[in-house]
């Protein structure tokens, strides 16, 4: 054994458990394998070079040591002739993937020994889910099916107690090597769409029966098809693509899962006596009317409401027939009326989006709003559509507009129409703009129809531009004034939360989440599911059930609604003013433009929509997930901490501060789940990659010495109050596994970020260049999200 591996065996994890660590050592010793056949013994040497240069790095005592062991690093991958570094950041990518892929099965393990979809659920859950495919999805969907066969594999594996069959891994491995990780090319909609709808696999729309039967309320959307939202590439066209990319997944595990037991048993006692009223014959014919009702719904098309009421008598009518024959009506027919409740269209209905402004009847939005119409003729326009967004809300105008499109080509209050509040001035000013909207007999009538009033909160633009901390406060503040503006006028308020999975997107576990919410902001509880988090969060059925199990417990059992405490109100404000006045200026933006992917960013294949927004400048014209895409990229993850370092500084010279600071812990919700999101991304930051980019990248002029020593201080105070806040001298005190994983697991994000620093200082890029930097960028996003 060499002194590197003694090295590493003598730092065996200590808090993660054995069997996923045992895991993932299977899955990289088998991908160690394929690099060595697929791109030969001197490539993976290299890799393994590297890989120790990262050992080194992580067991290095100083940044004097860090610095020796990238170093080191960098001068073995610029070696390289330009094919080689992609197939060796290929093998740095597939690796974080596969680390994902052993925690995903071994967290389904655990969740099968403990969960039973049999057992009745002490709560339930009202949830849905917005799927989205906003450009953080940067895998290719060959990738992920090939990964969610190896993740198959090894659950298996761990259910049955066995040994992880190298053999198999290796081939879906070799398969995944050549298929590569990201995209070939920008997807379209459609793309987006069939990719979306493929992760509602076999096994999770059974999860989704099971759930209903259960009495649980899970209900999906999307908004890939009905997203115009500065989209050149949507309209009418892609509107009903995705609704038929959707129908025709549904159809196909009704064809494959639900109806092939049906057919076998009817199949069975086919010789009964046909001169019953009820005899196989007849039941054979109510089974062949109901293919035929689906046969039908091949293709979305106008009419389409008309052909699944058919289809709706047709189940009826079978069951009607099998339940005179045996008494029971059959339980395939049961999930597939189930999956009716669910879907009742057969597609995910959508969520159609629009900025403000852009909903005259000449526009775009009404032309795809008038072909969803013509496509539920003879049923409800509800199982294909469920809102219309008003994005980027400002004034009572914006929403008048939309609800007059909205009544004249669905009819009045067919759907809602739902303001977007995604600005901090405007947040500050949605109750004013609700009161001006109410004014309105037309909306005041259509609200009151529904029964309740739907409101979207945008969680990224809002933290885009005012800071983690500001952010929150501002959308708690939001919440809660609207619900009193809403009680005034009895009025149901629902909100919908536009967050995605990052802290810097809204993120976090439910039960922080709703710790800083209102009772009318839980239940139900209904959010956008963005890119790479809709596979993760339909990764397994048991991953999907644990979720929607811990809604219901949140709901049924919530935290105790707290105000927002002092210290939290001081350093939000302090720390929302420096964060703006810090991304404001033009050396920031320099280092912005400079040190970061910012500038390349349309070079990258993972998403259809734009990165930027048209008609705007500066940091108005980059959308709120590739801003937190830049900083994630670079491993600083500013985006979250800005500000609030330098506003504890002046906090924490107050003679209480200490006891504030204590009291907010213990007292306050919003700020205790605040600092566990902080001391949860300052344990990713990575401070010594980052000064390479910045040093490396950030071009001359300016006062970048100013800025950046001002960077420097504020993390450092940020690091001191998430410390202070969990009670202890490290960042994660109370979940020693997370800090575990992070520490054995970063270290191989880096040769990624070195590859990427290198490309990023050349200003002209071959085609091959071009496909490494995708390479890197996929490879970091994955690990990144292994470390949250």
């Amino acid at each position: 054994m060499s002194p590197v591996e003694r090295e590493e065996r003598s730092a065996d994890p200590q808090h993660l458990p054995p069997g996923l660590t045992a895991t993932v050592r299977v899955v990289e010793e088998v991908l160690g394998r394929v690099v060595a056949a697929a791109e030969g013994d001197d490539l993976y040497h290299v890799v393994e070079r590297v890989r120790r240069d990262m050992v080194s790095f992580r067991e290095a005592d100083d940044d004097r040591g860090r610095e020796a062991a990238l170093d080191r690093a960098a001068g073995r991958l610029e070696a390289l002739p330009v094919e080689r570094r992609i197939a060796l950041a290929r093998a740095y990518t597939l690796y974080l993937q596969l680390v994902n892929v052993c925690e995903n099965a071994y967290r389904t393990h655990r969740l099968r020994e403990r969960l039973s979809p049999d057992d009745a659920p002490r709560a339930h859950a009202d949830l849905t889910f917005v799927l989205t495919a906003h450009p953080t999805e940067s895998r290719s969907p060959s990738n992920i099916r090939l990964l969610r066969r190896v993740q198959d594999h090894v659950i298996d594996a761990l259910a049955g107690g066995r040994p992880i069959d190298r053999r198999e891994i290796e081939n879906l491995l070799h398969l995944a090597w050549r298929a590569g990780t990201h995209p070939a090319r920008k997807p379209s909609v459609d793309d987006e769409a069939g990719h979306l709808f493929s992760l509602l696999t076999d096994p999770i729309l059974e999860e989704v029966v099971r759930l209903d039967a259960a009495g649980h309320r899970v209900r999906f959307r999307s908004w890939v098809g009905g997203d115009k939202d500065g989209h050149p590439g949507v309209g009418p066209d892609q509107t009903r693509a995705a609704l038929d990319r959707a129908r025709a997944r549904f159809l196909e595990f009704i064809d494959e899962t639900l109806l092939p037991p049906v057919r076998e048993d009817l199949a069975l006692v086919s010789s009964g006596a046909s001169e019953e009223r009820a005899s196989p014959a007849l039941i054979e014919r109510a089974l062949a009317e109901l293919e035929r009702a689906l046969g039908d719904l091949g293709r979305v098309e106008e009419g389409d409401g008309a052909r699944g009421a058919v289809l709706r008598d047709a189940v009826e009518a079978f069951q009607s027939r099998y339940r005179e024959r045996f008494g029971i009506p059959h339980p395939a027919i049961e999930r597939l009326s189930a999956l009716l409740r669910v879907f009742p269209a057969l597609v995910v209905p959508l969520e159609l989006r629009e900025e403000r402004g852009r909903f005259g009847e000449g526009e775009p939005i009404a032309d795809m709003m008038r072909r969803i119409a013509r496509i539920a003729d003879g049923g409800s326009i509800r199982g294909y559509a469920r809102a219309v967004v008003v994005s980027m809300t400002k004034e009572a105008a914006d929403l008048h507009e939309a609800q007059r499109l909205a009544d004249a080509v669905f009819g009045e209050a067919a759907i809602p129409v739902v303001p977007l509040f995604e600005l901090p001035a405007v947040l500050a000013r949605a109750p004013e703009i609700l009161r001006d909207t109410w004014e309105d007999e037309t909306f005041r009538r259509a609200v009151s129809a529904r029964g309740y009033l739907e409101v979207m909160l945008g969680y990224s633009d809002t933290a885009k531009r005012m800071g983690m901390l500001a952010s929150r406060v501002a959308l708690r503040d939001a919440m809660r004034e609207i619900g009193e503006w809403a009680d005034s006028v009895d009025v149901t308020p629902r909100f919908f939360h536009g967050h995605g999975g990052s802290v810097g997107r809204g993120g976090g576990r439910i039960e922080d989440l709703a710790a800083t919410w209102p009772p009318s902001a839980r239940r139900p509880y209904k959010y956008t599911v963005q890119g790479e988090m809709v596979e993760r969060t339909l990764a397994t059925p048991e991953i999907l059930r644990s979720l929607v199990e811990k809604v219901a417990e949140v709901q049924e059992n919530p935290p105790p609604y707290r105000p927002v405490g002092g210290l939290a109100r001081r350093l939000a404000a302090a720390s929302g003013d420096i964060f703006a006045d810090r991304v404001a200026s033009p050396d920031f933006r320099r280092i912005l433009a400079g040190a970061t992917p910012y500038t390349r960013l349309e070079s990258l294949t993972i998403g259809s929509r734009p990165a930027s927004r048209s008609g705007q400048e500066g940091l108005e014209k980059l959308r709120a997930i590739p801003w937190v895409l830049c900083w994630t990229q670079t491993r600083l993850l500013l985006h979250v901490w800005l500000g609030i370092g330098d506003a504890w500084r002046v906090a924490r010279r107050e003679p209480d501060a200490h006891t504030d600071l204590e009291r907010a812990i213990d007292e306050d919700p919003l700020f205790r789940s605040c600092m566990r999101l902080l001391s949860f991304t300052l344990a990713k930051t990575e401070r010594t990659v980052w000064r390479r980019y910045r040093d490396r990248l950030t071009p001359p002029g300016g006062d970048d010495t100013g800025l950046e020593g001002g960077l420097d201080d504020d993390l450092d105070a940020a690091v001191d109050l998430a410390c202070r806040a969990m009670g202890g001298d490290t960042l994660l005190p109370d979940r020693p596994w997370l800090a575990e994983s992070i520490r054995y697991r970063a270290p191989m994000i880096h040769p990624l970020n070195l590859l990427q620093i290198e490309l990023l200082e050349r200003s002209d890029w071959s085609e091959a260049e071009a496909h490494l930097f995708r390479e890197t960028v996929t490879g970091i996003a994955a690990g990144m999200l292994t470390t949250g």
